[in-house]
């Protein structure tokens, strides 16, 4: 079957994407400074008004708890922790990009966070080096799939047809009717983004870590992350337990039971917020519509 759109028509697609704003990328400096403090964080993220009113937004959600209310930046930052406001600042960066259905949204963060928090915690645990940027790459590993759920709706839904007609997996519908792969569109997003190499290796390639070269080790944590994230008829993969979780993980990076029980616990610290932060930006997002 020839594809339906060229590889070309594509990548054409995806060079008209807007720019990040400046704001993550002074964060990420800050981030990975050793010697950056809150200060410093609170000082690049105040620039940045509509960000730091939904981070504040999201501090002070049920989920966290709060005994009281956080007003500052200078208040949130500690509570959240430094990576945790980075992704957050990333999150929002792409969810107020993108105008993908309430539906199609709330699955995509949902397994992008779980993704994220699971990666980190395999890093972690077996003590890999990287182990935080584990959770960014985690986080974004399926941009490309994002992108495809606003511009490439009528073409998901082939693919998805496809997939069921034939019995083929997702990756070789997305062949058949787009000529390239959402890896391989989030590789091309991240290289136009300026995301660091590991970053877009993983991205690139988390389906095939081992074409990553020099990262392929990096990649191979964030496949085996999305591998145990997957939803299947019944639940997600990791819920069905460490037998079936270690299988999936097994073409990538294996999986041990420390890290797997290190990963549960840390999905079920997480899985609250990543409600909270999924229902705060929807919210604001229709409330961005009604005021336009």
């Amino acid at each position: 079957m020839a594809p339906d759109l060229t590889l070309e028509q594509v990548m054409e697609k995806v060079q008209d994407l807007p720019t990040l704003p400046d704001v993550f990328f002074k964060v990420n400096e800050v981030v990975n400074d050793p010697n950056s403090s809150a200060q410093d964080l609170e000082r690049v993220i105040e620039s940045d008004v509509a960000i730091s009113a939904k981070l504040l937004r999201l501090v002070n959600s049920a989920s966290y708890g709060l005994s009281r209310r956080v007003d500052t930046l200078m208040q949130a930052i500690p509570i959240l922790g430094f990576y945790t406001v980075q992704n957050l600042v990333m999150s929002v960066s792409i969810f107020e990009m993108n105008a993908m259905s309430a539906d199609d949204l709330k699955a995509y963060w949902k397994h992008s966070f779980a993704t994220g928090t699971v990666a980190s915690a395999i890093a972690v645990a077996d003590g890999l080096q990287g182990g935080r940027s584990q959770s960014l790459a985690g986080l974004l590993h399926d941009i490309g799939m994002a992108y495809m759920l606003q511009d490439f709706l009528s073409e998901h839904q082939a693919i998805r047809e496809e997939m069921l007609k034939d019995n083929i997996t997702y990756i070789e519908a997305e062949k058949r009717i787009l000529s390239t792969t959402h890896a391989e569109i989030g590789g091309a997003i991240a290289e136009k983004w300026n995301f660091p190499p590991n970053l877009t290796a993983s991205i690139r390639y988390h389906h095939e870590p081992e074409l990553a070269e020099v990262y392929r080790d990096f990649a191979a944590v964030t496949a085996s992350a999305n591998a145990i994230c997957q939803l299947t008829e019944t639940g997600y993969v990791h819920n069905e337990g460490f037998e079936t979780s270690a299988g999936a993980c097994e073409p990538y990076h294996p999986l041990n039971e420390s890290a797997y029980n290190h990963a549960m616990r840390e999905m079920e610290k997480q899985g609250q917020f990543f409600e909270a932060f999924i229902d705060q930006m929807e919210t604001a997002r229709k409330e961005d519509l009604e005021n336009t």
